[in-house]
């Protein structure tokens, strides 16, 4: 800046004694102080600009942080709740596994309630033979609406049934 009250105290008083009647002497301090007033009105300004900037910024980040505590208070709450929920739901299944029965004992119980004795099928029953398999290609060769058919049919019935299931 070039304010003449920066050029420093010695300065100063070196110019006003220089050459410079009392009333001159007396009109440069005037213009010097109302210059210093002047900048420290203008340095006030700045600061309370600051001071305001700061104090609104401020108030806004509590506002933010206050709401996200809310927030975070909120979420904890349903992720307790979500917690004891699926506590609930794992002593449900332990105590559906308890107590699960598997079909073929149930079908055993019913067989039994109504007086039939339950027979057991080995996994061999159900798995078709060779020979089987080979009838029922034969079969299915052969064409469709034929007498030819029509009689192999009849005579492998059996084995062409059980190896189509």
């Amino acid at each position: 800046m070039g304010y003449p009250w920066h050029a420093g105290k010695a300065g100063l008083v070196a110019n006003l004694g220089k050459d410079m009647t009392i009333e001159e002497q007396l009109q440069s301090s005037i213009s010097i102080v109302s210059g210093l007033t002047a900048e420290r009105d203008d340095l006030r300004l700045a600061v309370e600009k600051l001071t305001v900037g700061a104090a609104s910024e401020l108030e806004a980040l509590k506002l933010d942080a206050s709401a996200k505590d809310a927030k975070v208070s909120e979420l904890a709450a349903a992720l307790e709740k979500a917690v004891a929920f699926s506590a609930d739901l794992e002593v449900k299944i332990s105590s559906l596994e308890a107590g699960k029965v598997s079909a073929s004992k149930e079908a055993a119980k019913i067989a039994a309630s109504v007086g039939v004795s339950p027979v057991q099928l080995s996994p061999s029953d159900s798995q078709p033979s060779a020979e089987a398999v080979d009838v029922l290609a034969t079969f299915l060769s052969l064409p469709v609406g034929s007498k030819e058919r029509s009689e192999f049919y009849a005579a492998n019935k059996a084995a062409i049934v059980k190896a189509a299931l």
